[in-house]
C-alpha cells in the first residue's frame, strides 16, 4: 500500500525565515550603530574639552599684567591694571588684606563688568565705578583674573604711603632688553588722581642702580620741563640714555614726581643689557619667524612707522603692517587696525584725521601698492584697513604688506614739547583676532622732519611707488640686492634730519653678507660688523643734513645671499635710525623710526 505523508508545515516557511533573519540582523546593526554613535559623541566631547582646557592654559601662560595701587587726596582707592600681554585681560576680583591687624583680615570685592576688561597695551582703573575709601594702614592688594592669574602689590595709606597727595606715577623703560651702546628711553607717566589742579609738576632726576659695570649716560634733561596738571589728567616725562656695560648687567631706573604741595609714589623699572647676538629686543641679528604646524597657529605681525610724527597739514608719513602666515594653510585677513594713543588724557590730539576716506586731502590715507585701497580713519587716533567682502588671502608660509601714507591732522597744544605715544596693532583673520603692542613713537607739537626707514626698489627716493615692506619668492642660495633707505617725508626745506644721524640695517642670521654696492650721502665707509652667529649689522652715518625737499632719501645698497632651506621660511630684516631731527621752532627731537621688513625664502622646488 502506498501511504502518502501529509505535511502541516506552511508552504512559505523558507520565506518567513528569511524575513525574520533580516529583521534580526537589522536590529543588531541599529544597536551597533547606536553604540558606535554614543562612543563617537563621547570621544568628541573629550577632544573638545581637552582643546578648551589647552586653550585656557595657553591664554593663562600668555597673560601678563602689572598693578598700580594708590589713593587720592580723599583716600579713595585706585587699582590700575597695565595689560602687558597679547590678549585682553579680564579681572574678576580684588582682595584687600590688612597686614597690620591680627589674623590679617581679608575682604573681597568683585570688579564691575564695565571695568573688568583691559585691552592689550592699555592701563585701566578696575575700580572706576566703585568707591572704596581706605583708612591709614598697610595693605596687600591682591588682583585675580578670570583665568586665575594672581598679582599682589603692597600699599601703605597715610604716613609714608605717598598715596594721599593726588599724584600717581608709573615708570617704564623701553626696550626692557637693550643692546650695549644703544639707547634706552625712560618714560614716567604721572597722573593727578585728585580733583584740584597741581601746579609745577615735574620729576626728580633719574637715579639708577647698576649691577656689574653697567652705566647710563643721559643725552638731555626730561621733556617736558614741568606742567600744571588738572584733576584726572596725565603727563608723560621722558629721558634718553645711552647704556654701557656687560651682557646681563641690570640698570634699575627710579624717580618720583613732585608738584606744589604734592609728591607721587617712588617708581622704578629695570633694563637688562644684551650683546647684539643675545637676541634681545633690539638684537642686531634680525629674527627668524619660527614656522611649525601648531594647533593654535596665529598670524605674525610686524610694523613700519615714523618717529617723530610732526604736526603737518601738507605731508604724509609712511605706516605699514606686515602680516605673516606661518602655517601650512592659506589665511584670510579682513581687518588691520593701528591705534596710536595720546598719553595726555585731556588733550585733543588727532594723530590720524577722523573719517578720512576720500583721499582728497594730504591728511587722508594714500594706499601704497600692493595693498588694496581700503584704508579709513573711524576715529581720530585709529587707522584701519577693512574688507570683509573680499578679505586679503595670505598663502602658506608667506606674508602680505598693508602699507599707507597719512598725515597728522592736529595737535592739541603749541608748546613745542614732545610726547611718547604707544602704538598697538590688531589683525582680524580666519585664525582669529590677534594684537601686538610695545611700539612707541614721538608726537611733536610743531612742524618737524618726519623720518621713515624702509626698503625700496630704487635708490635715493621716498616715492611710494618704490617703497616695499616685504620681499617674497626669494630662492634659497640666491644673491639679493637690497636698497635700505632713510627719508624725510616732510617735503619742506626748513626741517631736517641732522648729519651724524645713523641708518642701522640688521641682516638676519643665516643670511651671508656679500658687500656694499653704494652709499651716497653717508660717511665713507659705513661700519660693518659680522657677529659669531652669522648675522651682520651695517651702520651708515649721514655726512650732511637730510631734508625731504625734492623727494630725496639716502640709501645704502648692499647684497646678501639667502640661506638654504628645506621648507619656505620667513626672516625679519630690522631697519632703524638713530639721531636728531629739527622742528620749525629749532627744537631737536630724537629720531627712532622702525621698519620690520619680512623676507620669504623658498627651496628650489618653490614656495607653497
Amino acid at each position: 500500500m502506498n501511504v502518502k505523508k501529509v505535511s502541516f508545515e506552511p508552504k512559505n516557511r523558507r520565506g518567513l525565515s528569511s524575513v525574520v533573519g533580516a529583521l534580526f540582523f537589522t536590529v543588531l546593526m541599529v544597536a551597533g550603530f547606536s553604540v558606535l554613535s554614543l562612543a563617537l559623541d563621547a570621544q568628541t566631547d573629550i577632544v573638545t574639552t581637552q582643546r578648551m582646557v589647552s586653550d585656557v592654559e595657553i591664554k593663562k601662560q600668555q597673560e601678563q599684567f602689572g598693578i598700580i595701587a594708590s589713593v587720592d587726596g580723599n583716600k579713595i582707592l585706585d587699582v590700575s591694571i597695565n595689560n602687558q600681554g597679547q590678549n585682553s585681560a579680564e579681572i574678576s576680583s580684588v582682595w584687600i588684606v590688612n597686614k597690620t591687624l591680627p589674623n590679617q583680615p581679608v575682604q573681597r570685592f568683585e570688579v564691575n563688568y564695565d571695568d573688568a576688561y583691559i585691552p592689550s597695551g592699555f592701563t585701566s582703573n578696575i575700580l572706576e565705578s566703585q568707591t572704596l575709601q581706605m583708612v591709614d594702614d598697610t595693605y596687600d592688594i591682591k588682583v585675580v583674573s578670570a583665568l586665575g592669574t594672581i598679582k599682589i602689590i603692597e600699599l601703605t595709606v597715610g604716613s609714608g604711603g605717598g598715596g594721599g597727595s593726588g599724584l600717581r606715577a608709573e615708570l617704564i623703560t623701553d626696550p626692557p632688553d637693550v643692546i650695549i651702546g644703544q639707547n634706552v628711553t625712560v618714560a614716567l607717566m604721572v597722573t593727578n588722581t585728585g580733583i584740584d589742579t597741581i601746579n609745577n609738576v615735574q620729576p626728580d632726576p633719574i637715579t639708577f642702580t647698576p649691577t656689574g659695570s653697567g652705566a647710563a649716560t643721559a643725552f638731555s634733561s626730561h621733556t617736558p620741563d614741568s606742567v600744571d596738571l588738572n584733576g584726572g589728567a596725565s603727563v608723560l616725562f621722558s629721558w634718553d640714555y645711552q647704556v654701557t656695560g656687560d651682557s646681563g648687567d641690570e640698570l634699575s631706573f627710579s624717580s618720583i614726581a613732585r608738584g606744589d604741595g604734592a609728591a607721587s609714589n617712588t617708581v622704578s623699572d629695570i633694563s637688562i643689557l644684551r650683546e647684539p647676538t643675545d637676541g634681545g629686543s633690539g638684537g642686531s641679528g634680525g629674527e627668524e619667524i619660527v614656522v611649525r604646524n601648531e594647533l593654535f597657529g596665529k598670524p605674525q605681525i610686524f610694523m613700519i612707522f615714523p618717529n617723530p610724527i610732526g604736526w603737518d597739514n601738507n605731508n604724509r608719513a609712511l605706516w605699514g603692517v606686515m602680516v605673516a602666515n606661518p602655517t601650512d594653510q592659506p589665511i584670510e585677513v579682513s581687518k588691520v587696525a593701528i591705534v596710536a594713543m595720546s598719553p595726555r588724557a585731556t588733550s585733543s590730539d588727532k594723530i590720524f584725521a577722523p573719517e578720512c576716506e576720500d583721499q582728497s586731502s594730504p591728511l587722508d590715507p594714500r594706499t601704497v601698492s600692493p595693498t588694496t585701497d581700503r584704508w579709513s580713519c573711524p576715529e581720530s587716533n585709529q587707522l584701519q584697513w577693512k574688507n570683509t567682502n573680499n578679505p586679503q588671502v595670505i598663502q602658506p608660509r608667506s606674508v602680505h604688506p598693508f602699507l599707507v601714507e597719512i598725515g597728522t591732522e592736529s595737535i592739541g597744544s603749541t608748546t613745542g614739547e614732545a610726547n611718547l605715544i604707544p602704538i598697538q596693532v590688531t589683525v582680524a583673520s580666519t585664525l582669529g583676532q590677534f594684537g601686538k603692542a610695545g611700539y612707541l613713537s614721538t608726537m611733536a607739537e610743531e612742524n618737524v622732519a618726519m623720518p621713515n626707514v624702509f626698503l625700496s626698489t630704487a635708490v635715493g627716493t621716498t616715492n611710494s611707488a618704490n617703497i616695499i615692506g616685504t620681499v617674497t619668492g626669494i630662492t634659497e642660495g640666491a644673491s639679493v640686492t637690497f636698497n635700505a633707505s632713510i627719508g624725510d617725508f616732510d617735503t619742506g626745506s626748513g626741517n631736517e634730519i641732522k648729519s651724524d644721524s645713523r641708518l642701522i640695517i640688521n641682516i638676519p642670521k643665516d643670511w651671508t653678507y656679500t658687500g656694499i654696492n653704494s652709499f651716497t650721502g653717508f660717511d665713507n665707509p659705513p661700519d660693518v660688523q659680522t657677529f659669531p652667529d652669522g648675522s651682520t649689522q651695517i651702520i651708515g652715518t649721514l655726512s650732511n643734513d637730510l631734508t625731504g625737499s625734492g623727494d630725496v632719501a639716502r640709501t645704502i645698497q648692499f647684497t646678501a645671499t639667502a640661506p638654504d632651506v628645506t621648507n619656505a621660511k620667513m626672516y625679519v630684516m630690522h631697519i632703524l635710525a638713530d639721531g636728531i631731527a629739527t622742528g620749525s621752532s629749532s627744537n631737536n627731537y630724537t629720531i627712532g623710526p622702525l621698519s620690520e621688513s619680512v623676507l620669504q625664502v623658498c627651496p628650489t622646488s618653490g614656495c607653497p
